[in-house]
């Protein structure tokens, strides 16, 4: 008869752990989004982004979609994947959203004990991020983030790694292409995704100590994200009869979040369709029709135009107005890292308070851990990666989902480098597998 030390060892393996996070994350979020967020009793509800994305997704259904020089096709598919597999329920295709979501944790869990090397490290990271409160509210919706995040962590995980973390062969060629054809596909779900490409090279080279070696594997890699984004950019390009690599939104997210409209008006609160309480001014964005950067005949132009013009006078305004350009920029990243607004609410309480806390002991594990930076570099780019997305478009916390896997890892071996030694903290070796 086993013991109980040999079953706790067996419960203990990570394919069992595995499977308890799933399971967990499934129950926690989709208990979550049944009782204390309810979900949405039909599209009405939805927010603007949400509802564009609805609507797209009716139009597929239904044989009539047009070109759309704004928006990208990879989250329509899915939604309109998920709508067949409901028999367009809308709260199936809700709870489906919240089950694919609640595979970050059990990823995550992979993705730590594969770099980190630690079981302990690894389950504690799954567990915080399925209780994490902004993942548990932010995963409650049918914007483009909720789908796209396993898909990114999935991409961490098989991204091979570089002889400063083993010193076996990690991965062939098709590896390399997978992995830069499930950054592409990230990209069609969720544009700012391309702006993780040099990110991405970033840790190959931080994480491969021969530099040819990394900028082979970089070649490849970027051949497989070609391999997805370029078809799509021609698709584009031909129906704009304007270049287009992604999607033709540049201008306008650009002058959503720098325009003078933001600071004359200054900070407002409102009540969204959903009945969400919100706020507008400094470090948020305004549509093209209202930052002011058109007039009323521009505003008929065909959308390719609109942008171009919107990046030309924002840029001007920008050179124009450096200090107020700066003061929206400050504004946009204290607002994505929850220093500002704070007031006494349950977004302070739950969300700005918890990631202020883990912001500050992120940094403190970046100076305990500094002679592993490159080996920590899949984490510590994220919360980069996000402000970037920040500083470019606006603040938004839904935004900052990738940059919280990072500052929760990295928060996580910080507290346990306080109980134990940092060498036992970070156990790199060539053992840590995928199951």
């Amino acid at each position: 008869m086993p013991s109980i030390r040999e079953i706790l060892n067996k419960l203990f393996q990570p394919k069992y752990l595995f499977l308890f996070l799933l399971t967990l994350s499934i129950v926690i979020r989709v208990w979550a989004s049944l009782t204390i967020l309810e979900l949405k009793a039909n599209p009405s509800q939805l927010d603007s982004d949400e509802q564009e994305y609805y609507r797209l997704s009716s139009n597929l259904l239904e044989g009539n979609y047009e070109f759309n020089a704004r928006r990208t096709l990879g989250h329509v598919i899915l939604l309109t994947i998920l709508r067949l597999m409901t028999f367009d329920n809308f709260l199936g295709v809700q709870l489906l959203c919240v089950i694919i979501f609640s595979l970050s944790a059990p990823l995550m869990y992979l993705l730590a004990r594969r770099i980190i090397g630690n079981n302990l490290v690894a389950m504690l990271v799954g567990l915080l991020i399925i209780f994490w409160p902004p993942y548990i509210y932010y995963g409650n919706s049918l914007y483009s983030e909720t789908t796209v995040l396993p898909i990114f962590i999935t991409l961490l995980i098989l991204l091979p790694r570089g002889s400063l973390l083993t010193n076996k062969l990690d991965g062939n060629w098709r590896l390399w292409i997978l992995c830069g054809v499930l950054l592409g596909v990230c990209m069609l779900i969720r544009p700012m995704y391309l702006l993780f490409t040099p990110f991405a090279a970033l840790i190959i080279f931080l994480e491969e100590n021969r530099w040819k070696t990394a900028l082979n594997h970089c070649a490849i890699f970027a051949l497989g994200c070609c391999l997805i984004i370029l078809p799509w950019s021609i698709y584009m390009t031909t129906n704009a009869g304007v270049p287009i690599l992604i999607s033709a939104n540049g201008g306008e997210t650009i002058a959503g979040g720098l325009n003078p409209v933001l600071i004359e008006q200054g900070y407002q609160e409102f009540v969204t369709p959903s009945g969400r309480q919100s706020w507008f001014g400094p470090g948020k964005w305004l549509t093209i029709s209202a930052n002011g950067y058109l007039n009323k005949e521009e505003l008929k132009l065909p959308y390719a135009q609109q942008d171009a013009l919107l990046k030309k006078r924002t840029f001007n305004w920008v050179w124009q107005n450096p200090g107020s350009a700066l003061y929206l920029e400050s504004a946009k990243l204290l607002y994505m890292w929850g220093i500002y607004p704070l007031k006494l609410d349950k977004q302070t309480l739950f969300g700005s308070i918890p990631t202020m806390t883990l912001l500050a002991l992120s940094i403190a594990a970046m100076i305990r851990f500094r002679q592993n930076v490159r080996q920590l570099s899949r984490f510590w780019v994220l919360p980069i990666f996000v402000s970037g997305v920040a500083l470019i478009s606006w603040g938004s916390w839904r935004f900052r989902q990738p940059g919280d896997l990072g500052i929760i890892l990295l928060s996580t071996i910080f507290i346990l480098s306080l109980m134990i030694k940092p060498s036992e903290v970070m156990k790199l070796n060539d053992n840590a597998k995928l199951t």
